[in-house]
C-alpha cells in the first residue's frame, strides 16, 4: 500500500454524530433501516489468521439489502433489511493500489440491529 492509513480511532463524539447523521437518513426508509451489523469474533479473526497467512491483502465492506433470496439461515424478516458483506481482497499484481476482491468468500453472518440491539451504545 503506498500511503500509511490513519488507524487512530474516532473520537465518540464524532462517531456518534456519524450515526446519528445516517439515522437521520435511513429512517426515511423504515423498512430497511438497521442501524448496526454485529460479527462474531470468530469470523473476524478467520479471516485475520488468512490475512496473517499472506491469503488477503485486506478486507472490503460492501453495503447491501437482503432480497427474497435470503443466505441459508437469515431468518425471513431481514428480508429488505440493510446489512454488510465482508469480502476479503488480493494485492493487485501491478499497483499497490489495486485490491481485487475475493468473491469466493463472501461473508454475510452477521446479527443485524433492529432485531438483535443488545449493547449497542452509539
Amino acid at each position: 500500500m503506498s500511503q500509511k492509513l490513519n488507524s487512530e480511532p474516532i473520537d465518540k463524539k464524532v462517531a456518534q454524530a456519524m450515526v446519528d447523521a445516517y439515522a437521520i437518513e435511513a429512517r426515511k426508509f423504515p423498512q430497511s433501516f438497521t442501524k448496526a451489523v454485529w460479527f462474531p469474533a470468530e469470523q473476524i479473526l478467520e479471516i485475520a489468521k488468512q490475512m496473517s497467512e499472506g491469503k488477503y491483502d485486506g478486507l472490503r465492506v460492501y453495503f447491501a439489502q437482503y432480497t427474497d433470496v435470503l443466505p441459508e439461515g437469515v431468518k425471513s424478516e431481514y428480508e429488505g433489511k440493510n446489512t454488510l458483506l465482508l469480502v476479503p481482497t488480493i494485492a493487485g499484481k501491478s499497483n499497490d493500489d489495486y485490491h481485487e476482491d475475493n468473491l469466493d468468500d463472501i461473508g454475510n453472518r452477521g446479527q443485524g440491529c433492529p432485531e438483535e440491539c443488545n449493547g449497542t451504545e452509539l
